[in-house]
């Protein structure tokens, strides 16, 4: 067996910095990448006695608000599947 090189379309997704090999994961990451850069969560806060106890488990649109983030992805996927199909027109 030896090794070969080959070329291989990939697809960039500009926000998340990412590439990959379908399209379809191009355009997920991509819309789940300006979804967070638009509604950044809270990360997870655990103190101690001196803060309280408070255990404050943080926020995330996907976690927190599913059926928001579910509407959300699905119409910025389309936005972006249908600007990909104009651009590959012209």
């Amino acid at each position: 067996m030896s090794v070969e090189a080959r070329q291989a379309t990939v697809y960039y997704a500009p926000t998340a910095g990412r590439r990959f090999f379908t399209l379809r994961a191009a355009i997920n990451k991509e819309a789940r990448a300006i979804i967070k850069k638009h509604f950044p969560g809270d990360p997870a806060h655990s103190c101690d006695e001196d803060c309280g106890w408070c255990h404050d488990p943080g926020w995330s649109l996907e976690h927190d608000q599913p059926e928001r983030f579910q509407r959300y992805h699905r119409l910025l996927s389309a936005a972006i599947k249908n600007r990909m199909a104009k651009e590959s027109t012209r």
